[in-house]
C-alpha cells in the first residue's frame, strides 16, 4: 500500500488520467493484480495493489481474497471510496457479463460496500483495450472498450515524469546494479577486516559509521563510500553482523542517539528498556513514530549501490534491507520480491524467511494507513468524483 498526500496540485478526473497514474504511483506496471485507488472524500489517500487469486483455486480463496482486501482498505483512517482497476491483461468476449473476472469485481464491490465503502467505479485493464464493469450501456460504455492511454500524452504521466517518477516493467528483484571497478580492491580490504576482527566485530564502532554517512550531505557520503575503500569494506563486513544489520533502518530512521542507546541495551542481554522497545516496535512497524524518510531513502540508495560489490551472505543482507524499507513504505509487492531475491541467493536465510512470512499475512506497518507518518510520493494528485 502506498500512501500519497490528499492535497492536490493536479487532477486525476478521467479514468484515462488514473490508468496513467497508476504505475507512477506504484513504481511498476502491474500485472494479474488488482489496483484499488483509496479514498478519503475527494482525496486520494492510498494505492493498494494485490494478486488477483489463481481461478483454479475456487471459490475459498476468492472469498478470502475480497476479505482481506476489505481490511486492508479499513486499515486507512477515514477511508470513504475506492475506484478499482483489475489488470487481466486479457480480451473480454461478448457481452459484459463476459469481461475478465467479472465474479472477482461481483464479490469485492458488494463487500467493500456493506463495510461502508463506496465503490466508484471498477476497470478491467486489458493489453490494449479498458472497460467498466459497471457500465452496460453502449450509448456510453461501447461493448470494445476504450484504447488504453498513451502515457506520453497524459498531463499525469508527464507532471510524474517532471517530478522525477519513473515506473519500471516490472518489480525489481535487486539485479541489474553494475560492478564497481575497484570491486576486487574492497573485496580484497573486506577479506584482511575479516581476519583481524577474528569473530569480535566492533559493532558500536561500524554503526557509528553507518551514522556518518546518513548524516553526511548524500553526494559527498556517496563519494567517500564508493572512494575510501578501507571504510567501504568495513560497511560491507558490518551486514554480516546480524546486530548491526538489524539496527541500520533503527538507525536511519530514528537518527544516531538512538540507536546506539537501543545496540547497548540489546548488547546487554537483561533489562531491557525503552530504547529496545522503540527498536523492536520500529523494526515491527508498531512503533507510534514517525520515520525520518529522508534518511531512509539515503539508506536504500547505498544498499542498492553496494549491491555493485557485495557477495554471498553481504547480499542477502542488502535485499533484506532494501525489502524492509520497501514495505516501511508500503510497497508490499517491491518487498516480497526482494525478499524472495534474498532467499534465492540462500534458501535459509532467517531474516528473509521471518519477512517474507509476515507479509504472506498482509502485515504493514501503522504509519503505512496513517497520512501524516507515511512514505509519500513526491507528486501530489487528487481524484474527482
Amino acid at each position: 500500500m502506498t500512501t500519497t498526500p490528499s492535497a492536490s496540485s493536479f487532477s486525476l478526473a478521467s479514468p484515462e488520467e488514473v490508468l496513467a497514474y497508476i504505475p507512477h504511483a506504484l513504481g511498476f506496471y502491474p500485472r494479474n493484480a488488482v489496483v484499488l485507488l483509496i479514498m478519503q472524500g475527494q482525496g486520494l489517500a492510498a494505492t493498494l495493489r494485490v494478486d488477483l487469486p489463481r481461478p483454479e483455486n475456487g471459490q475459498d480463496q476468492a472469498v478470502q481474497w475480497a476479505e482481506q482486501l476489505v481490511q486492508l482498505v479499513h486499515k486507512v483512517p477515514e477511508a470513504t471510496a475506492v475506484f478499482m482497476a483489475l489488470y487481466t491483461g486479457q480480451t473480454p468476449g461478448d457481452g459484459h457479463d463476459s469481461l475478465p473476472r467479472h465474479d472477482l469485481v461481483r464479490r469485492l464491490a458488494p463487500a467493500l460496500v456493506r463495510s461502508g465503502i463506496h465503490v466508484r467505479d471498477a476497470w478491467n485493464v486489458g493489453a490494449k483495450r479498458w472497460h467498466s464493469y459497471f457500465c452496460a450501456s453502449e450509448n456510453c460504455c461501447p461493448a470494445e472498450g476504450f484504447d488504453l492511454p498513451d502515457l506520453a500524452l497524459t498531463e499525469t504521466h508527464l507532471r510524474m515524469v517532471v517530478a522525477g517518477s519513473a515506473p519500471e516493467e516490472t518489480i525489481w528483484d535487486g539485479s541489474g546494479v553494475a560492478p564497481w571497478s575497484n570491486k576486487a580492491t574492497i573485496r580484497q580490504y573486506a577479506g584482511i577486516l575479516v581476519q583481524e576482527y577474528d569473530g569480535k566485530v566492533p559493532r558500536e564502532t561500524l554503526i557509528r559509521d553507518w551514522a556518518q554517512l546518513l548524516e553526511a550531505d548524500p553526494v559527498v557520503a556517496e563519494r567517500r563510500m564508493r572512494t575510501d575503500e578501507a571504510f567501504c569494506a568495513s560497511l560491507l563486513v558490518s551486514l554480516d553482523d546480524r546486530m548491526v544489520r538489524d539496527i541500520l533502518p533503527f538507525l536511519a530512521g530514528r537518527g544516531a542517539v538512538r540507536a546506539v542507546e537501543a545496540f547497548k541495551e540489546v548488547s546487554r542481554a537483561e533489562d531491557f528498556g525503552p530504547a529496545s522497545q522503540d527498536f523492536s516496535d520500529f523494526l515491527l512497524g508498531t512503533s507510534s513514530c514517525t520515520p525520518d524518510w529522508a534518511r531512509i531513502d539515503r539508506l536504500w540508495y547505498f544498499c542498492r549501490d553496494l549491491l555493485g560489490i557485495a557477495e554471498g551472505t553481504e547480499a542477502s543482507a542488502l535485499l533484506c534491507l532494501l525489502g524492509w524499507i520497501n514495505w516501511a513504505k508500503g510497497k508490499g509487492s517491491s518487498a516480497l520480491t526482494l525478499f524472495a531475491a534474498a532467499l534465492g541467493k540462500d534458501p535459509e536465510y532467517r531474516l528473509a524467511l521471518l519477512m517474507k512470512k509476515l507479509l504472506e499475512t498482509g502485515e504493514m506497518p501503522g504509519w503505512v494507513a496513517d497520512p501524516q507518518r507515511a512514505w509519500r510520493l513526491r507528486l501530489e494528485g487528487q481524484l474527482s468524483a
